[in-house]
């Protein structure tokens, strides 16, 4: 085996036993000179554990025990757990700073846009149709330019309800998550 099939083989293997395991305690001690060491076994002097997260700030949910036979459940333990609060820079913060800084601003634009550009359309069609001339062409001409603004403004309306609908669901989103804090 060469030593880059090696070293790959002995990652994945540290990778594979980092992941099996549920939980990783580190202990930060403050040695007898004041030296401070970080080490997996419990402090023998001055010190105490250190809470450890994965990179994404999210750590995993702690395994529960299961109650004693015929004991009730720990409440207070319960009560703790609905008392946590997520973080300052949780999944609700980055949600309310997406809609506030992002999607609300975005979806208003291209709304805007999108309103702009058809009634840019609308407008060269109009213009399209004042050419016709006054005899039986130019009136079909003239019909068929009509059935085209039909069409265009349909689906102009169409998708400006749906940005419409995006944008007040954001908004309302956004007034939720204000309300909720």
């Amino acid at each position: 085996m060469n030593v880059t099939a090696q070293f790959l083989s002995t990652g994945i293997a540290a990778a594979l036993v980092a992941a099996a395991s549920p939980a990783w305690s580190i202990n930060k001690c403050v040695g007898a000179d004041g030296k401070v060491s970080f080490q997996e076994q419990a402090c023998p002097g001055k010190g105490g554990a250190i809470e450890v997260r994965p990179a994404s700030g999210m750590a995993p949910a702690p395994v529960q025990q299961p109650a004693p036979q015929g004991g009730p459940a720990a409440p207070a333990a319960a009560a703790s757990q609905a008392a946590k609060k997520e973080g300052v820079f949780g999944e609700t913060y980055r949600r309310k700073l997406d809609l506030e800084t992002h999607l609300i601003s975005s979806t208003r634009a291209e709304l805007n846009g999108h309103l702009q550009s058809c009634d840019a359309q609308q407008r060269a069609l109009a213009a399209k149709k004042g050419q016709a001339r006054n005899n039986l062409a130019g009136a079909t001409w003239e019909q068929s330019i009509s059935a085209e603004m039909q069409a265009a403004a349909t689906t102009c309306d169409t998708k400006a309800r749906d940005l419409r609908s995006r944008l007040e669901g954001y908004e309302k989103e956004l007034r939720e998550l204000k309300a909720s804090k």
